[in-house]
């Protein structure tokens, strides 16, 4: 009925707000990948950490793109992550889309 849908809508907004308000978008140049599978292994990496989201890795742009919960992990853990198998990381300004 309308109300339940009401209520559902409302508790949608406040967890999505929720969720976002500590997101964070951090942006890494990615040096030492080799191979196409050389992002593979480093989204693999970073996306074991506790309060990763979202991972985009990329072989052409040597770069990986990373957004998580700032409560929940730090910009060095995943910095670590990366290098932890066998690349570095080096943290860049995200890029405007």
């Amino acid at each position: 009925d309308m109300k339940t849908l009401i209520h559902s809508l409302i508790i949608f907004s406040f967890v999505g707000y929720y969720n976002l308000a500590w997101a964070e978008k951090a942006c890494f140049e990615v040096q030492g990948m080799t191979c196409a599978t050389c992002p593979i292994t480093v989204k693999v990496a970073i996306k074991k950490l506790n309060g990763v989201q979202q991972v985009k890795t990329s072989f052409e742009e040597k770069d990986a793109v990373v957004e998580f919960d700032s409560k929940k992990t730090a910009l060095k853990e995943i910095q670590k992550a990366i290098e932890n198998v066998g690349y570095r990381a080096i943290p860049q300004q995200c890029k405007k889309i």
